[in-house]
């Protein structure tokens, strides 16, 4: 019988795109946020950011996991009181 001791592990492929995830989704909350400043205008930038987001997740994962995303997300924002 062998030991596995002496094996390196690769690299877990979920959490490396979990991690690209963050990174992405951080990035571009930041990019928004400082454009809605500059602009002194949440309401537009969160529309426009809405509707390229509705669109293409409809086009890639279809209408019901789209609506389940964007339930998804104010959820959170409701567990986690964000304002």
């Amino acid at each position: 019988m062998s030991s596995n001791k002496n094996i390196i592990p690769f690299p877990n492929r979920f959490d490396h795109q979990k991690e690209k995830y963050i990174q992405i989704r951080d990035e571009i909350e930041s990019l928004l946020f400082k454009y809605a400043s500059d602009s002194q205008d949440l309401w537009a930038v969160s529309l426009a950011a809405g509707r390229f987001s509705a669109m293409n997740l409809e086009k890639m994962d279809g209408k019901q996991k789209a609506l389940e995303f964007f339930e998804c997300c104010i959820d959170t924002q409701n567990q986690k009181n964000i304002k």
